[in-house]
């Protein structure tokens, strides 16, 4: 989650006791940082949630993915879970400022096990998770 989320009350401090990683963007170092902080969270069997899309969207509408997920499932050679979140836009959009009560849907589909390692592998799961998950969306969300 973003470094800043850190800061907020209460939140802050539980979601630091969770385990949760918080992501520093302000230079490379602190990128690594936080990817060598992922990596050892994966190599100690703890799963990782991660939006690879890196924020909200404003449409409603999939953007792209970032590669960083992927390239830690590829390093480790650990398989990728692709989970679609139906319903969320309607509850709470980018841009609102009230809940809505919708109802929303969570699909945990099949693993992609990685097949080989390096660039190519990256491209094929990220291509894939999006395609699986991009399947499962309502027609006006593609």
């Amino acid at each position: 989650m973003k470094k800043s989320l850190r800061k907020l009350p209460f939140v802050g401090k539980a979601c630091e006791s969770a385990g949760h990683i918080f992501v520093d963007r302000t230079g490379p170092k602190k990128v690594l940082e936080t990817i060598k902080q992922a990596k050892e969270s994966l190599k100690d069997g703890v799963s990782l949630v991660v939006f690879p899309e890196g924020a909200r969207t404003f449409t409603g509408k999939m953007g792209k993915f970032k590669k960083g997920a992927f390239q830690l499932a590829d390093d480790l050679q650990l398989p990728v879970v692709p989970v679609t979140i139906e319903g969320s836009f309607e509850i709470l959009p980018r841009t609102g400022k009230w809940v809505h009560r919708h109802k929303m849907i969570l699909t945990i589909h099949k693993p992609i096990m990685p097949t080989g390692k390096g660039s190519e592998n990256i491209k094929e799961i990220m291509n894939e998770s999006y395609n699986v998950i991009e399947e499962s969306l309502p027609e006006r969300y593609k």
